[in-house]
């Protein structure tokens, strides 16, 4: 599983890289991230979803901070999705001119 309150958002622009390459040819639409927000809210606010961090006045988890490790995952989330939809445009989106 992937630390998302340390994702490095050029790691993960080449691990995007990696995948347009290798499989490109085989892909049509790309996504990054399957719903950002419940990552954030449900991994580490309320401890339901995996890693389970959050608060100890927020739910049953052993480690965690509520009140910013939401808001940091949710920011680095946007900035990897940015780095790779970045590296897409640049190297690998074909642009037809009519």
């Amino acid at each position: 599983m992937i630390n998302v309150l340390k994702l490095d958002r050029k790691d993960f622009a080449d691990y995007a890289d990696f995948c347009f390459k290798t499989f490109g040819d085989r892909v049509k639409n790309w996504m990054t991230f399957n719903e950002p927000r419940v990552v954030a809210a449900l991994g580490y606010d309320n401890g339901f979803f995996a890693p389970g961090r959050c608060s100890k006045e927020y739910g049953n988890c052993s480690a965690g901070n509520s009140g910013t490790e939401p808001y940091t995952v949710a920011h680095n989330l946007i900035l990897s999705h940015a780095a790779a939809a970045q590296r897409y445009r640049e190297k690998y989106q074909v642009i037809l001119i009519f």
